[in-house]
This record gives structure tokens, C-alpha cells and sequence, in this order.
């Protein structure tokens, strides 16, 4: 298990800045927020006022001896004012709830359209992705998301603290020496409440860190993917073991804090008796003098009873925004990422001459890792992809094939060194227009929950090019599997917006893939090891079809299985983040080095391919 969270330390701001954050968040895009939760302090605060007053106004006019119905008018004269107070509080409380949830949504799309336009490289940090879900998890839960206790919390303070002054004001006519005293009260409360809170503080990380346990295991067990391996390595025992273990940490970490929950708990009951029958006693002893009506006694004793009220409410409202103050830094910090550059679209890139050629000059490129510095991939690493080459670029598993697709397609920018198209360096470009240059299938596979016209074409349905979309299924050899299955460009894949929904299998996703490639048609098509789920033979099948396809295009195929080296141009052997051998397949062969190794080594799944024999078998499951 886990016994440290080691996740980034975001930026903690204080929570006056995080109810500033909201403040210009709610005065751009609903300021009636603002407008009823302004009004909600004052209603909040002036309505216990009106309720302490009331008996003390009763019993005035008994002791003034008022004709009943004079009396009955001003009490209920002062009632109705007080409901209709009431109901006015009720009103805007509703008003800014719905109000502030709208908006919750609101912050929901926001985050999702950031995602959007982040630098990939920050989108794949690890680090990122954390915050990213952390982000969510403050927005996504309701009534007790970040954003709605920073409403609320920040509302309840504001009606507490403001009944505590409204309070103090009444008390000063009674004695001010009674005042400080009840204030000196006030404050060891409030040390008393804030050393709990403190604490709460610090269990905080361990909570989280417990939760994380309990969730990792949970979903392991309830991962339906996993099913089979829990079943046949016999895992039931240990998951068991494992989630018994969670429960106990969560379990531990309660039963402390209910226990110091407790302790403040008396601790508080028992300073809030203490001050009572203080207060009580002095104001039996006033009212016996003379120096108090029976009316004031009622009002002054009503104040100070509502003093502990107030401070324990307060530090509620305080507990409340620092626990949502960290999920709005995560939310702050989210949004403050840099973006890609996105400048005007300049039209520049059609004035270029295609096939493009695409050189990497100088080019060096490090992941930034946390724990273990900079991992570099490439050192001054140079080459030119000629205008309508067929490029292989192969390599074992780490080379940095992968690495150096994100870095040809703009996903990540290099540390050092500069891209070229046609000698123009890449950054000239907006990058929207340059990723219009690439069809790209990368090794992961992307099946939306949307039509099959729609996933093809990555556009809405209506501007779908259905007759385009055939000819790219059929030359990704997909067209007559459709079309015996009765599936239209108006299906919709996977199950999980239709119940009926399409699923492929993994050889036939990365056939489909390859079709969205072609229904784009850019100039330059890049194919990361999209055929990792066909065996050997289709898989030299597929690379044929594509090299009549890429025709008149500048193609790389990326792989660590040779398929793709018969027909390239050009054949470049990636190792150590340096190109270790280039030339086409019968010159690296007769050089002898790593390329004729690896090749021999697989050469038993392609030898009857590559001496013109027929191939034989296909699978795509």
C-alpha cells in the first residue's frame, strides 16, 4: 500500500482570494447571484434580530397595561413584517441556488472547453490528468461541490459574522464590561473551534490518501474486465484482504476524528453552560436592582445565548470555504494553464506546395518527469521526410517512434532545435492549420458514442460526405462487412448511447481507423503501429493497400514489426533517440547491422509474403 502521496502541490490560495475568484466568476456570468446572495446576508442577519425582539415587545405591553387590541396590532403588526422577511429570505435562497447550479454547469463546460485547448503536452502529463479529475470532482457534486459550499459558505459567514456585531450592538446597552467578557468568550471559543478545525485539517491528506486506497480497490473488484483474471488466479482472497484493509484505514481515521469531534464537542457545551448561567445569574441580580425590565431581560439574555450560536456557526462557514477553497485551487490552477497557440488562421499553410516536406533540424526533446528529472528522447536529432516519400521508421518498444509522431503532428513542441514545412518553420503556423495537414492512426483506438458517418468524418452528421465515407471503408476493406450487417452511415457505435449500437472488434476498430485517415485525406498521412491487433499477414496485407492509398501523399509508417519496409522509400532504425541506420530494406539487409537482425528474427511471419507467395489466413479478432 501507499504510504505517501506524492502529487504535485498546486498553488493554495487564501480563501479571501477563492471568494474573489467567484465574485468576478458570478459578476460576468450571472451577477444575480450576487444580487441574492447579498440579499440573503441581510434577511439572514436581520430576522433573528426582529425574533429576539418580539418578546421582549410582548411582554412591554403586558407590563404597560395595552388594551388588547392595541397590543394585538403591534404584535401582529411586527409578526407579518417578520414573515414576510422570511419569506423574502426563503425567495432569494431558491433564486441564488438555481442561480449558482446554472452556472456550476456552466463552470462544468468551461473546464471542458480548456481541455480543449491546452498544449497536448500538458494534457498528457500525469500531473495534469490528476488535476484534471480533481477539477471534476470539485464542479460534478452538487450540493457539495467546491463551488456550491463557496456559495453558501461564504454566505453563512458573512450572516453570521454580521448577527455577531448586530448582537454586540444590543449587549453594549446592558454593560460594557459584560460585553468584554462575553467577547473574551467569543474568542477562546473561537481558538477552541479553530484548533479543531486544524486538526480536521490534518487528517485531511490522510483521508485522501485512504479514500484513494478504498477506490483503487474498489474499482479493481468491480471492474468487469477483470472478472476473469480474479476468477482463474484466484484474487477473491486478496481483493478481499485488500478492501478489508481500506475499510479499516477509512474506519481508523473516523473514529479519531469522533473522538476529537466529541472532546470539542463537551469542551464547547461546557463554556456555552459556563457563559449562560454567568449571563443569567447577572442579569437576576440587574432585574432585582432595577436596573433591567423584565422585557430587556428576555432580549438581553435572548443575545447572549445567541453569541455561542453565532461563533460555533461561524467556524462552521470557516471549516466550510477551506475545505472547498482546495478544490476551487484546483480549479483556478486548471484554468490557468497555457494554452496552444492559436493565433488567426493566416491561410498560410494552403499557399504551401504538397506533398510537403517536413524536416526536423537540431531537434532534442526531453519528458520532464518529477521524481527523476528529464528523460531525454532525442539529441539533435535531423531529418528530412521528402515531399511524397513513404517513410518507415522502425525501432523496438522505447525508441521513440511514438515520440517523434507527437513531435511531427505539433502535440508536443521540441526543447530545442525547429520543424520545418518547405523550409518554413512550423511555429509560423497557427496549429489548427497544421494538424489539417496530417491523417493520423495512432495505436490507441477512439470509437465514439456517435454514428458511424459521424466517427468517420469527426464532424456533425448533417456534413457528412456519405459517398466519401464509403470509398474510405472499402479501401480500409471494411465496406462489405458493413453492409452485410445492414450498418449505415446513420448507426450508432458502441452501446453506449443505443442499446443496438455497433461493436467492432479490435482488428476491425483499427480498420475503421485507418478509413477515418482516409476520409480526411490530408497530404500527410502518419500510421503509428495501427495494425498491432491484426496478425502478421493481414497486417502486410493492410500495409499493401496503403501503400497504393498514400500515393501522391508524404507517408511514415511507424512500427516495430517490418511490414511496412517492403514498399517505403526509405527505411530510418531508431535507437538510443538517434537515427542508427537508414536505406531501404535491401541496403540496410545487406549492411548487416540491427535492421537485419530484427528482420531475420521476424522474417519466419513474412518470408512467403516477401517471395511473392500468397498469403494465407487473416484475423482481425
Amino acid at each position: 500500500m501507499e504510504t505517501q502521496d506524492k502529487e504535485q502541490e498546486w498553488k493554495h490560495n487564501s480563501v479571501i482570494s477563492d471568494i474573489w475568484f467567484y465574485i468576478r466568476f458570478y459578476k460576468k456570468h450571472e451577477p444575480f447571484v450576487l444580487v441574492f446572495g447579498g440579499m440573503e446576508i441581510i434577511f439572514g442577519a436581520v430576522l433573528p434580530l426582529f425574533m429576539i425582539y418580539l418578546p421582549k415587545i410582548a411582554i412591554d405591553l403586558v407590563e404597560r397595561g395595552e388594551a388588547p387590541g392595541k397590543a394585538f396590532l403591534t404584535l401582529g403588526g411586527f409578526g407579518l413584517f417578520t414573515m414576510l422577511i422570511c419569506g423574502a429570505k426563503k425567495g432569494v435562497e431558491a433564486g441564488k441556488y438555481n442561480l449558482y447550479n446554472t452556472q456550476r454547469t456552466n463552470l462544468i463546460g468551461m473546464v471542458f472547453l480548456k481541455s480543449l485547448r491546452l498544449r497536448y503536452a500538458d494534457q498528457e502529463s500525469g500531473e495534469n490528468k490528476k488535476l484534471h479529475w480533481k477539477v471534476y470532482d470539485a464542479v460534478w457534486g452538487g450540493d457539495w461541490s467546491s463551488v456550491s459550499l463557496m456559495v453558501q459558505g461564504t454566505v453563512d459567514l458573512c450572516v453570521n459574522v454580521l448577527c455577531f456585531l448586530l448582537y454586540s450592538s444590543v449587549l453594549v446597552f446592558l454593560s460594557v464590561p459584560m460585553l468584554a467578557i462575553l467577547l473574551a468568550l467569543a474568542l477562546f471559543h473561537y481558538k477552541m473551534n479553530m484548533s479543531h478545525i486544524r486538526y480536521e485539517e490534518s487528517l485531511r491528506g490522510q483521508r485522501a490518501l485512504a479514500r484513494k486506497h478504498f477506490q483503487c480497490v474498489e474499482n479493481a473488484m468491480g471492474d468487469v474486465n477483470g472478472a476473469k483474471d480474479i476468477r482463474i488466479y484466484g484474487m477473491k482472497e486478496w481483493m478481499t484482504g485488500l478492501r478489508d484493509q481500506t475499510i479499516g484505514e477509512l474506519r481508523k481515521l473516523s473514529e479519531q476524528s469522533k473522538k476529537k469531534d466529541a472532546f470539542y464537542e463537551r469542551a464547547g457545551d461546557a463554556l456555552a453552560a459556563a457563559r449562560n448561567l454567568g449571563a443569567y445569574a447577572y442579569l437576576l441580580y440587574q432585574t432585582q436592582a432595577g436596573g433591567v425590565s423584565a422585557g430587556e431581560f428576555v432580549l438581553y439574555f435572548g443575545a447572549i445565548t445567541g453569541f455561542s450560536a453565532f461563533v460555533n456557526n461561524t467556524m462552521s462557514a470557516l471549516a466550510t470555504l477551506r475545505g472547498a477553497a482546495n478544490g476551487t485551487d484546483h480549479i483556478r490552477a486548471y484554468l490557468d494553464l497555457p494554452e496552444e497557440n492559436r493565433k488567426e488562421g493566416s491561410g498560410r499553410i494552403d499557399q504551401i506546395s504538397f506533398p510537403p516536406e517536413i524536416t526536423f533540424c537540431h531537434v532534442g526533446f526531453s519528458y520532464q518527469n518529477a521524481e527523476e528529472g528529464d528523460k531525454p528522447v532525442f539529441r539533435d536529432l535531423n531529418l528530412t521526410i521528402r515531399a511524397g516519400e513513404r517513410l518507415a521508421i522502425v525501432g523496438v518498444n522505447g525508441a521513440g517512434k511514438t515520440t517523434l509522431v507527437k513531435l511531427l503532428c505539433g502535440m508536443i513542441e521540441p526543447d530545442e532545435g525547429r520543424i520545418l514545412i518547405n523550409g518554413i518553420d512550423r511555429n509560423e503556423f497557427p496549429r489548427e492549420e497544421w494538424y489539417r495537414l496530417f491523417s493520423i492512426v495512432f495505436q490507441e483506438t477512439l470509437i465514439l458514442p456517435f454514428t458511424v458517418g459521424e466517427n468517420l468524418a469527426m464532424d456533425r452528421a448533417e456534413r457528412v460526405d456519405e459517398a466519401r465515407a464509403w470509398k474510405a471503408l472499402e479501401q480500409a476493406g471494411l465496406k462489405q462487412t458493413f453492409q452485410k450487417r445492414g450498418i449505415h452511415m446513420r448507426s450508432y457505435m458502441t452501446k453506449t448511447m443505443a442499446g443496438d449500437g455497433i461493436e467492432l472488434s479490435g482488428g476491425q476498430k483499427q480498420r475503421f481507423l485507418l478509413a477515418r485517415a482516409l476520409y480526411k485525406n490530408a497530404p500527410v498521412m502518419v500510421l503509428d503501429e495501427p495494425t498491432a491487433a491484426l496478425d502478421p499477414i493481414a497486417e502486410s496485407r493492410v500495409y499493401d493497400q496503403y501503400n497504393q492509398y498514400t500515393r501522391g501523399k508524404t507517408a511514415v509508417f511507424i512500427s516495430h514489426r517490418l511490414a511496412s519496409t517492403k514498399f517505403s522509400d526509405r527505411i530510418i532504425l531508431l535507437a538510443d533517440g538517434k537515427i542508427a541506420e537508414t536505406g531501404t530494406h535491401e541496403e540496410l539487409m545487406r549492411a548487416g547491422g540491427d535492421y537485419a537482425r530484427m528482420f531475420e528474427v521476424q522474417s519466419s511471419y513474412y518470408r512467403k509474403h516477401f517471395d511473392g507467395e500468397e498469403a494465407v489466413g487473416e484475423t482481425e479478432d
